[in-house]
This record gives C-alpha cells, structure tokens and sequence, in this order.
C-alpha cells in the first residue's frame, strides 16, 4: 500500500475527506422460490437446532439479569456458523455464483433473528399463562409475576436487542478469526461490506432509537436527535463543504414512490422515521452515501489536535509563513465546529450524551431491573425531571442505594470537567453521529436482502421448492455430502397424451343399457394402462375420462436408464393394442367403441412442478405439444379413414393459416395412432440404434425406422417407426407435393404391417 503523501495545506487535509462507494445488489441472481417473489432458502438443520439451543439459554440468562459467558451451547453455534459459511463460499467453485452467496449468507442472520423474537414472544406468551393459573390458584407470587411480566412487555426492544447482540457477537468472532480470509478468496471482492452490513447492531432492535442500543454502539441522542435537527445539522455542514457530496437522511423522492412489498421485521418501518418510506427497488438494490457516512471524516476536519499535529509538522518542513497559513485555514474549521456544535443540543442534551459515555462500560443487566438506562442518563445529568425520576425508585429494594450512590458520584465527575471535555465530547458524538448514519443505511440494505429471502423448514414445503429445483441448501460440510448423495434430479423428460375420443358416447350407452360406466372403463381401459406404468418407468400426471397424460423421466444420475422416448413409444403401442382388444370385444356386444390418438414429445430439460396438497403438478411445455400431435381433424377423417395408417400430416398453406384451427401451422389425422414429435425422434436416435429402411407398399415406397430398446425389467422390445411426408392443406383439400422435405414421425402398432417391416428388415440383416 502505497505511503500517503504528508499534510502540506488544508487542501491536503479536504482531499483525505473519504466517500463510501455505493453498494449495488441484484437480487434477479437467485431463483424465484414457490411464491414467486421470495428466493427459498433452507438452512443446516444442526445449525438451526444450536441455534435454538444457544438463543433459549441466552434468553434466560437475559431476564434474569445475569452475564452471557462462554457455554457449550455458543461454541457448538460458533462452529456450525463456520462450518456453514465455509461450505458455502467454497460452493463459489462449484454450483453457486459468487454474487448468490453475498445475498444468502444473509438467511444466517434472517434465522437469529427471526429466532430471537420468537422467543422473547415465546417468553411473553409463557407470562400470560403463569399469570392466569396463579390467578385462578390465589398464589402469593402473583404480584411478583405481575411485575415481572408488566417490566419485560414494557421492555421488549431491550430484550430483543440484548438477544440478538449476544449471539451475533458469537458468530461475528468467526467471521474475524475464521472466515474473512476465505471470503476475499472465494468472493472475488464482491461485496466486502457484507460482514459489516450483517452484523449492524441496528439490526439487533425493533427500535432503532433504543437506549441500550445507542449508548453500547453510539451515543444516546436525548430527545429528537437526530431527527428534526438533522434538517439543520445537514444544512450547516452542505453549506460549509459544498464541495463534498453529502446524501440527504430522507430521499425527497421516495414519498411518492411505491414502498417495498415486504417487510417481515417491520425494520423499514422502523427506519421511516429516520429515513423516509422505502420505495420498492425490484431486483436492483442499491444504498448511495456522502461524506457524513464516513465517521473518521469527522476528526480528519475538526480534531484540533489533529490540527496541531499537522501545522507541527509544517511549521518544520515548509517554515513559519506556511504554518501560519495552514493555523489560520484550521481556525476556520473550529469555528465552524462552533457552529455545528450549537446544532447538536444544549448543555443538558450534552449531558446526557456524556452521561451515556459514562455509563457505557457500568451498567450492568442486574441494575436494568432498577433504573432504566435512559432514566439513569437523565438523572446523572440532571435534566428537569431528575427529581421525577428519584420520586419514583424504591430505595427500600436492594442495590437501588448503591446504585444511585454510583450515579451521584458519576454526575459530580461530568459536572467537573464539563468545560475541559465538552469540545471532546461534541467530537466524539458527532463521530458517532456519523457512524449512526452509515448503520441506519446498512439497516435499511439489510432489510431490503431480508425481505427477498424466505426461509423454509416445513418438509413439505422444502420438498416442494426441491423438486421445483428453486431451493438454496445452506449446510455444512458433512450434511452438503449426504445432499449431493440422496437428492438426484430429473434433467430431461417426455410426455405422452392420449386424447380418448367416445368416451361421453359410450357411458350414455352404457347407462341406456343398464350397466355401469365405471367398471367399463376401470376393467377395460384405465387399469389395463395402470399395469403398464412399470413396465416403462411411466408415471401419472393427469387422468380423466377424455385425456390420459403419462410422462418418462431421465435421472441424473441413471444415465444408464436414459430411454424416454423409446420407453414412452412402447407405452403408447401397448395402449393401442388394450383399445383395439377392447373395441373387439365391444363389437361382439353390441357396445359403442372407443377411439384415441397419442402424441409424445420430448424435452431436453427438466419439467416444474406445483403441488395441490401432496400431488404433484406436472408444468411442462412438452404437454401442450403433445395435446397438439394426439388431436384429429374432423376435416380429414374422410378422407384417411380407410388408410393403412393411423396418422397424417398436412403443413397449412400460408393463405389459409389465418383460418387453420388454433392458429397452428398443421392439420392433423390421429385415429388410434401415435404421432412423434421431431424433438422426440432424434432423442430416439440418440436412445437406440435405428435402421433406416426403404419399403415399397403397392404403388409407392415408405421410409421407416426399425430399432429394439429395454424397458424396464431389461427385456428387448421392437419399434417401428414411420417416416410420412406432409403434403399441403390449402382450400380445404389436400395438395399433393413433388418435394418430401417436410416430414413427420408415426410409431406403428402391433399389426401386419409392422410385423411385415420387421420380417424385411430382419432378412436384409442376414
């Protein structure tokens, strides 16, 4: 790091002024979750459950006053904390992008504190039932009950803050021990603000303004600082440095913006007061700062001692002349720290400030049940209600006298040295000022990145964000081993659709007739094709009485089994030949018959799924095509009916595409055929060796495909597959073409024809 150059004028000193770069997430880098808003996160069940662990026995040690010292339980948290963090930057190598991890290691801290309030609330709740039995029961420790539930509902932001900064400290130790060398690695430098932003104590209250919160982190602004003086303040420091760039508390233009769709901890609304409505940033958050957001800004311009220090050194390397410059430049900065002084408060709300300074490193949990801090800064600055605040303490109870014997003994100490430390003191708060205004706008991106992230821990919606492939695991080591072991995912699939035809016709019939509709399609057609599903691997996605949908998975890691198509091919012969067997015997008794056209298509991807309930839902573009190559024209059924094939296919011409049906492009016979989609055959091509043959059939040559594939149980099944040629459909009949560029894919049934195509193919083999 290169030297900086020595302070020569004050304009050396104005070009140290530090700006804080603004920080810029896009949060579209994360899958969309199951509610289309929130990205799903689930998070290391071991670390949850420490995490509850170390939050319950810190929460009772909170009320009772007592000090969080090292336990099993942090330890067991500070370890999961690294163990999940590390997993998870390392996974920047492997299926996470670096900018995904700087927003979900934010779900680590959404659980603390989502944690956190659910036990104070819990505690609360418990409260209320105690106070109810000894109610009922007439216990002598009602009273005492009653006090100490009436003490924590008024102090809830306390306890909260209490909670939450105790165990975040725990996990902020490894982030400094363990973890930041491995986030500069893995990270690329992206976002390196994060830990910082993470660990904001504003985040650790409800209430940004708590007492405990301010005194620990900043200094206890009395009154309405820093709020409606802030409009002053900023206005006396713009106009002093007009040449820094200094952002605004309240954006002017957020009020008539629309504000965030989400906030689950009501921390936005918190920050209003301070910053304004949040207006919905979408996908890009962005947080902008000035010069006022870097605190050590503060004493680079105002500390006169820094100032002497630096006209010292002037005085010895550039002369007197020179230094009587640089003193005279400075003495300008005093006075304008004057100034800004007056703006911060009087000599009471001073005070109180050096009141909380005192009290910083004296107060203690046990004294809490005392005094309220607040209350104990007042009283030691003696503001006008410091006989108020004394009327109302009980000297009888232990340790009040010893504790306001402290608090005397303080206030004699700050009215003492007033004069000498105020200066100091103003200096000090204002720096604190400045850091307060950096954390409120951390805050405000904390919450922003919370509100996008929905952490999940019901199975059933874990299982539904998975199998939708929209969750993001955050686990350890050990668990991110048995993830990768036990979760295979689907990465291709194909979709047969049968359309059944008659269905209504025949059920009418069969009510006419006095026989039962149900067990006529049970018997004869729905549990025939049940029985079939295992046999290739098929599966259910929807069935009713005129559509039948069935789909074929490829597995990760089953490469092995990767025969969609064919596997759906013998399916849907097999469902040819159960309707022909049916109509058969149909015929005999006088019943209607059934009819169905299939349709399989192919895709190279994995399919979605939405749940009603515990069933699946199936969403695949691969269906609607398949509806389109199972579906007949009534205008061709004339004419190929008496064909030798189950299926054709006409190109629409241009001029009549505008009158086609549903604006397709083709028109379409499918009597008790299955078509194949052209996605779908060259999957088949890739799945089985096929063998293109030339085949004359009376007056014409066809071209088919003859190949075997396994189903499932391994056994070798024959396929034929035709290839047609489209002619044209164009004023309503069908116009022969001389070209055969455009084809289309049939799978022949088991019939004479096929069996004709087999036994050729298999005498040219030999």
């Amino acid at each position: 790091m290169a030297e900086r150059a020595p302070v020569t004028s004050i304009e050396d000193v104005y070009k140290r002024v530090a700006m804080t770069r603004p920080l810029k997430l896009d949060t579209s880098v994360l899958k969309k979750g199951i509610d289309n808003y929130h990205a799903d996160v689930s998070l290391s069940e071991k670390f949850v459950a420490h995490a509850h662990l170390a939050i319950e026995e810190a929460c009772k040690r909170i009320i009772a006053g007592k000090r969080i010292g090292p336990s099993e339980a942090l330890e067991a948290l500070r370890n999961d904390y690294e163990d999940v963090m590390g997993a998870t930057l390392h996974r920047a190598k492997t299926d996470l992008k670096p900018e995904q991890i700087c927003l979900l290691q934010f779900a680590v801290i959404k659980l603390v504190l989502q944690l956190s309030r659910d036990q104070i609330d819990g505690v609360l709740h418990q409260f209320e039932e105690k106070l109810a039995q000894q109610q009922y029961a007439g216990s002598r420790s009602l009273l005492v009950t009653q006090e100490q539930f009436a003490h924590m509902r008024a102090h809830r932001d306390e306890y909260l803050y209490k909670l939450n900064r105790a165990i975040l400290r725990q996990l902020n130790r490894e982030e400094n021990t363990h973890l930041r060398a491995q986030r500069e690695q893995w990270l690329q430098g992206q976002f390196r603000e994060a830990p910082l932003v993470m660990f904001n104590p504003l985040l650790c209250s409800p209430n940004v303004q708590e007492p405990h919160l301010l005194v620990e982190n900043y200094a206890l602004w009395h009154k309405d600082v820093p709020t409606s003086r802030t409009l002053a303040l900023e206005k006396k420091l713009s106009e002093a440095f007009p040449q820094f760039s200094m952002q605004p508390l309240k954006d002017p233009g957020a009020e008539n913006q629309q504000n965030e769709v989400y906030d689950e901890f009501h921390g936005l609304f918190a920050l209003q007061s301070v910053l304004g409505p949040a207006a919905d940033q979408q996908d890009k958050l962005q947080e902008s700062f000035g010069w006022l957001e870097q605190p050590g800004n503060i004493r680079l311009l105002f500390d006169k001692h820094l100032h002497e220090q630096n006209a010292e050194v002037i005085r010895e390397e550039q002369g007197m002349r020179a230094q009587w410059s640089y003193n005279s430049d400075a003495k300008k900065l005093v006075k304008i720290f004057s100034d800004i002084r007056r703006e911060m408060g009087n000599e009471e709300d001073l005070k109180i400030i050096m009141a909380g300074y005192a009290l910083k490193e004296q107060w203690s949990g046990a004294e809490d049940m005392l005094l309220d801090l607040d209350q104990a800064c007042r009283y030691v600055a003696g503001t006008d209600d410091k006989k108020k605040i004394l009327a109302k303490i009980d000297t009888s109870v232990k340790g009040v006298t010893a504790l306001l014997k402290k608090l005397d003994i303080i206030a004699a100490d700050i009215d003492k040295k007033f004069s000498e430390d105020a200066a100091e003191v103003s200096l000090r708060a204002l720096t604190d000022y400045c850091r307060y205004r950096l954390h409120l706008r951390y805050a405000r991106l904390a919450h922003r990145i919370f509100n996008r992230i929905r952490l999940i821990t019901e199975p059933e919606e874990i299982h539904l964000s998975r199998v939708g492939h929209h969750l993001y695991q955050l686990v350890g080591s050990a668990e991110s081993e048995a993830i990768n072991t036990d979760e295979p995912e689907i990465i291709h699939h194909a979709v047969l659709k049968a359309d059944v035809r008659g269905s209504t016709t025949v059920t009418c019939e069969l009510i006419k007739q006095g026989l039962n509709p149900a067990t006529y399609f049970s018997l004869r057609f729905f549990e025939p094709i049940t029985a079939l599903l295992p046999i290739y691997g098929a599966k259910k996605v929807f069935i009713e009485g005129d559509a039948v949908i069935l789909s074929t998975e490829e597995w990760n890691n089953a490469p092995d089994q990767w025969y969609a198509v064919s596997r759906c091919c013998g399916l849907a012969r097999d469902m040819i030949d159960i309707v022909n067997s049916k109509n058969a015997h149909s015929e005999q008794t006088g019943l209607p018959k059934l009819e169905i056209g299939i349709g399989i298509c192919y895709e190279n991807d994995k399919p979605l799924f939405l749940f009603d309930e515990q069933r699946p839902i199936m969403i695949s573009s691969a269906i609607g095509n398949a509806d389109r190559m199972s579906s007949c024209s009534w205008k061709l059924r004339e004419t190929f009916q008496s064909d030798r094939f189950n299926v054709e296919v006409l190109e629409i011409s241009e001029k009549d595409r505008e009158r086609g049906e549903k604006g397709q492009q083709h028109i379409r016979y499918n009597v008790n055929g299955v078509a194949l989609d052209d996605s779908a055959f060259r999957k088949l091509m890739s799945e089985i060796a096929l063998k293109k043959l030339d085949v004359r059939l009376a007056d014409h040559h066809e071209t088919f495909y003859v190949g075997k594939f396994p189903d499932m149980q391994g056994k070798e099944r024959e396929l034929v597959i035709r290839q047609g040629y489209m002619h044209l459909w164009e004023d309503e009949r069908i116009v022969r073409r001389e070209d055969e560029k455009q084809v289309f894919y049939e799978v022949l049934p088991h019939s004479r024809l096929a069996s004709q195509v087999l036994e050729f193919y298999r005498k040219k083999e030999k």
